[in-house]
């Protein structure tokens, strides 16, 4: 049990470091870090890259409304959305129970059910992954990529993603960005975040005409390999979608925590 929360909390502590590049681009962006919250403001009205983390237990109802209460001040005076990502571990069973009929008082909706994983390493493939010619998000053309694939695969508009992932300023952080291609056209993406003695594995995407081909695999198995070549570091964490749980476990992923997303929609 004691290993397991060790890896809980490199895992959020890394999501937390992925969160705050968001505030990167922007000299309008803000990020408030209080009262086991984490609050990050890009700049942009949408949800999706406004992002609030809890950063410590919440034991009661009471306790999650003041911070809630907080939290929508302070987007609303911007006239921005949010996003929660949630730990579930950090909140009670009743209160996770509990979590959609609390959260539609702030107008938040789940968009995303899936679960914290963590790999001290990962195991050897058990299939024939595809070759692909895999390239580092830099070059303009590659940033584009980037957000087209990301786009199409999240049926997400272009321009959500080129705000962020197409600036320069974005990856100028640790974070680094992997862009798959096959017969030179872009058809998967892969973060990773090297942090808190872990890779963080994050925006894993891949076209939906060329999915269950092995490609996602092998996009975030070549990320991985390089950052884990870079750092020294071959332990990694992440947040799998219920689609994609069954292939990360494959990959030697084990769930430690359930981790959902939900966006404001007013």
């Amino acid at each position: 049990m004691q290993e397991i929360e060790g890896q809980r909390k490199r895992l959020l502590a890394n999501l937390l470091d992925t969160m705050r590049t968001f505030a990167l681009v922007r000299e309008t962006a803000e990020i408030w870090e209080e009262d086991g919250l984490l609050c990050v403001y890009s700049g942009l009205p949408g949800a999706i890259f406004n992002s609030v983390l809890l950063t410590r237990p919440v034991a009661t109802e009471e306790e999650l409304k003041i911070k809630f209460d907080y939290v929508r001040a302070l987007y609303k005076s911007r006239r921005a959305r949010w996003s929660l990502w949630l730990v579930e571990d950090l909140v009670t069973a009743k209160l996770l129970g509990r979590m959609e009929e609390l959260l539609d008082r702030y107008s938040l909706r789940v968009v995303s059910r899936g679960t914290g994983m963590f790999a001290p390493e990962l195991k050897p493939p058990l299939r024939n992954l595809p070759k692909l010619d895999i390239r580092p998000v830099m070059a303009p053309a590659t940033r584009f990529d980037f957000c087209y694939v990301m786009a199409v695969a999240f049926k997400t508009p272009l321009n959500t993603f080129l705000d962020v992932y197409h600036t320069v300023e974005y990856w100028r952080s640790p974070m680094r960005g992997f862009v798959a291609y096959s017969a030179n056209r872009a058809v998967a993406t892969a973060c990773v975040m090297p942090a808190h003695e872990v890779l963080g594995v994050y925006g894993v995407s891949v076209l939906p005409d060329v999915q269950r081909k092995g490609i996602g695999e092998r996009t975030v198995r070549y990320a991985l390999a390089q950052l884990s070549a870079e750092t020294g570091l071959d332990a990694s964490v992440l947040e799998s979608s219920e689609m994609a749980h069954s292939l990360y476990r494959r990959m030697g992923y084990q769930k430690i925590t359930g981790l959902s997303i939900y966006n404001e929609t007013r």
